[in-house]
């Protein structure tokens, strides 16, 4: 138990109290010794001014009495002896447990708000891959769409050009080469008589779903006596603008340089129709057939 103020100046007080009576007794004890070398006419010891007979008593002997130890003054209480450390200690464990407590649920908290936000990043990132994979699949279906139309559109024009042509039965194709078949385009018109199409010479036959030309295709400008087909492979835009053009490809039946690199630089400049719902970037073909006349 700690000593308060008032009981500290209370011990102090009695011990300054008790040292004081002490020295007074000191002081007394020293003043009532007989002086040694005070003069005067030594008499018999005896206990009265009267007296008889001639013995002389034995006189009682002086009992020293000793003089009692000065009262030992109480050392000042420590702070360990009075527990006043051990409350300091106490206080400053406490202090400390809840310090760390407090950090471990700060911790805590940081760790639980860390996850939740990994959380969320991973359901946007599966929303968005959602989200993507179901415009991929409505863009396949649009583009699957438009090709079915196409077809069923191309059908439509070629059994009408057969039965314009044979409405009494027969053969079901015209054309020169020979073959079976009704020699032409079916991006061609049925009341044309040329069988390769274009002008001067140049037939020019294209293929890319959904699409047509948006304003007349330029023809090849060359010199060459060179004859052939030269299939040349394009990217369009949804705006119908031709990206790149690469000839040679598969269907050509000519190496002349000079007709491969004509038919490039038309199918450059050709312009098909713009489509926003076309793919971003759309493969298709340009032939040109050369041929002299």
């Amino acid at each position: 138990m700690i000593a308060t103020k008032e009981q500290r100046i209370a011990t102090l007080g009695t011990v300054a109290f008790s040292v004081l009576l002490m020295l007074l007794l000191l002081f007394v004890t020293f003043i009532n010794e007989p002086n040694a070398e005070e003069e005067g006419i030594l008499i018999n010891f005896g206990d009265t001014e009267q007296g008889m007979g001639e013995v002389e008593p034995r006189p009682a002997v002086a009992q020293n009495i000793p003089t009692p130890p000065p009262t030992p003054t109480p050392p000042e209480p420590t702070p360990t002896q009075t527990g006043e450390e051990e409350v300091i200690n106490q206080d400053f464990e406490e202090s400390a447990v809840i310090e760390q407590k407090k950090r471990a649920e700060q911790k805590k908290r940081q760790e639980e708000e860390l996850k939740r936000q990994q959380e969320l990043e991973q359901q946007r990132i599966a929303e968005e891959q959602r989200r993507q994979e179901e415009e991929r699949k409505r863009q396949e279906e649009l583009q699957r769409q438009q090709q079915q139309q196409q077809q069923q559109e191309i059908n439509s024009r070629a059994a009408n050009a057969f039965a314009g042509r044979n409405a009494n039965g027969g053969n079901t194709g015209e054309g020169n080469t020979g073959q079976p078949g009704n020699q032409g385009s079916l991006n061609g018109d049925p009341n044309s008589t040329n069988r390769v199409g274009g002008g001067a010479g140049n037939g020019i036959n294209f293929n890319l779903a959904g699409r047509s030309f948006g304003s007349t295709p330029p023809k090849p400008e060359y010199n060459s006596k060179a004859e052939g087909k030269v299939v040349v492979e394009i990217r369009v835009d949804r705006q119908g603008n031709v990206i790149s053009a690469s000839p040679g490809k598969a269907g050509t039946t000519t190496n002349d340089p000079v007709l491969r690199e004509a038919a490039k630089a038309a199918a450059l400049k050709a312009k098909f129709n713009s489509d926003p719902n076309a793919a971003e970037i759309q493969v298709g073909t340009i032939t040109y057939t050369f041929i002299q006349q």
